[in-house]
């Protein structure tokens, strides 16, 4: 951990002071031509700090930040944390009812808003006693006015390292979401572990992010660890790929991160324009939120010309977990790595939760082989199972849902994720799919990933996603639904792409449906939102499937 006053850092809140005293006048962050020096960023969040407090914000207070990746975000956000209340960000993705939903769950006595969310924050404003924009509004404090009467020092309150810092709400793809509590120590140890993986030199680095600030990865992997290692942040709102390549080409972007749909729409991008931008100056890549074609990330790299690294994490995680090596080992498309230094991960049976892979096993500094421990690696049930993590980094709990959490943990203190993995003969961990999403077709396990991955395979498909819908005699069997490729001349037939699924996958796996759409739905962060293909699919066929739709 990096020190801070003479010890090592214990309180997030401290980053841009720390920054401050290292960096000085370097760029912190950019948004669209504003800029933050380290200092100005210190001040402008000492400056929310002395607000917050002279508004009667107390140690422990929840904090709403309903705020786009502006600048206004990062100095809101410490300004909470150096005020020693909780940030809570919502996700401006989702609808009102939701949003409302997670302000009361949350217990919020304060909203920073945006101008850019004029009637929402309005609304959300009515569910706190006290709200704030730029320039006021009706039921609003002004933000400015507020910021320009504090002072730009501040002596914080102690807060303790397991303290919770951050309460983010996943969007999820089912229900209503969940407040993760997730610590000081939770991102300070996240931070640390990715910064422990090395790099060239991190404080010349230049990270472009336009993942959401209010998504746990967003704010702790590109954002805080960013400002951590001294480097500039260059901030941009939307997913939009000539948006995104003009940054990359303007500011000599050497690293960023997106989710697979982000990656194909910059790559169309770059094969119709390719003498519009530069990007000979990214260095890292990484991918995640979803597999990653192999055909996709042969394309990403070549366009790049470097090596593009996948991984696991979730906001529970905070969202450490694992990461693919950019050199050395390299692997394939879908391989999520290895555990990052001081994470510790097994697999194990999703139902009754014994252990099939062990922690020693997996422990990617030991010198050991997965036979030295019993383990069969051509037995796929003896490498496959559920991730279960145990760390620093994972969150303290569910928010007043003491059985949810429960349910989660152990007495040991892993945490079980629901999500499958395999391991293989050299120890890497591949991503299988989500527990929850797994059907049970006639007694056999089918996994969504698998015959999405199958579908992807095909030259017309650029999206795909599998879905159970109820089955006369197996109980449940997949249907799929699939996304075209732009300027598709011939578009394949149901039959022939359920054939050609059918020649990837098992028998009893294959889609006995596919829908073609022209989208996907998704969530804030851009997963595919499995419950409303669910439901479309039961609307479509209004009753069970029945054997004649086999193949």
């Amino acid at each position: 951990m990096k020190y801070h006053d003479r010890a090592p850092l214990r309180h997030v809140g401290d980053v841009p002071a720390m920054g401050a005293e290292r960096y000085g006048g370097k760029l912190a962050v950019e948004y669209r031509g504003d800029e933050y020096s380290y200092a100005k960023l210190d001040a402008r969040a000492n400056r929310v700090a002395n607000a917050l407090t002279a508004a009667g914000i107390e140690p422990g207070d929840r904090v709403a930040l309903y705020l786009e990746n502006s600048l206004q975000f990062p100095e809101s956000l410490f300004g909470v944390l150096r005020a020693g209340a909780v940030a809570v960000p919502l996700n401006h993705r989702i609808d009102r009812e939701r949003l409302r939903y997670i302000i009361d769950d949350s217990g919020a006595v304060a909203l920073i808003t945006s101008p850019v969310f004029p009637s929402v924050g309005t609304d959300l404003a009515e569910s706190v006693p006290l709200a704030f924009v730029p320039g006021g509004a009706e039921g609003l404090e002004d933000y400015n006015a507020h910021l320009e009467a504090a002072a730009p020092t501040f002596d914080r309150p102690e807060r303790a390292f397991d303290d919770v810092a951050v309460q983010c709400y996943p969007s999820g793809t089912t229900g209503d979401p969940k407040g993760v509590l997730t610590t000081h120590e939770n991102l300070l140890s996240t931070v640390q572990s990715f910064s422990s993986r090395g790099g060239a030199d991190p404080e010349d680095d230049v990270a472009l992010c336009f993942l959401p600030l209010f998504h746990m990865y967003g704010l702790s992997v590109v954002l805080l660890l960013g400002l951590y290692n001294g480097a500039t942040v260059v901030l941009r709102t939307m997913p939009v790929a000539p948006e995104l390549l003009s940054a990359i080409t303007e500011f000599d972007v050497t690293q960023f991160a997106a989710i697979p749909a982000v990656f194909i729409e910059m790559l169309e991008e770059l094969e119709e324009n390719p003498d519009a931008y530069d990007v000979s100056s990214v260095e890292t890549l990484g991918s995640g939120a979803a597999p990653l074609a192999e055909d996709t990330r042969r394309r990403i790299e070549t366009a790049f010309d470097t090596p593009i690294t996948e991984g696991w994490g979730m906001t529970e995680t905070s969202p450490a977990g694992t990461t693919d090596a950019t050199y050395g080992v390299r692997t394939g498309a879908g391989c999520i790595g290895q555990p990052l230094p001081d994470v510790e991960l097994r697999l194990v049976d999703p139902e009754t939760r014994e252990v099939r892979v062990p922690w020693a096993a997996l422990d990617p500094t030991a010198a050991t082989t997965l036979a030295a421990h019993g383990i069969d690696p051509a037995e796929e049930a003896q490498v496959t199972g559920e991730i279960a993590i145990r760390g620093p980094q994972v969150f303290a709990g569910y928010h007043e849902m003491p059985e949810k959490t429960e349910a989660v943990f152990d007495a040991d203190g892993w945490f079980y994720t629901a999500d499958i993995a395999r391991v293989d003969d050299d120890r890497f961990l591949w991503m299988v799919d989500r527990a929850d999403d797994m059907l049970i077709v006639g007694g056999e396990n089918v996994y969504p990933a698998e015959v999405e991955d199958a579908l992807f395979d095909h030259p017309d498909v650029q999206a795909a996603a599998v879905v159970a819908a109820d089955h006369e005699t197996k109980g449940e069997a997949p249907v799929a639904f699939v996304v075209f490729e732009p300027g598709v001349e011939e578009p394949p037939s149901e039959r022939s792409l359920r054939q050609f699924a059918i020649e990837r996958v098992p028998t009893y796996a294959h889609p006995r449906r596919v829908f073609v759409v022209d989208d996907l739905p998704r969530s804030g962060t851009r997963k595919v939102q499995r419950y409303k293909l669910e439901a479309d699919a039961a609307e479509r066929l209004a009753g069970p499937l029945d054997p004649s739709e086999e193949l």
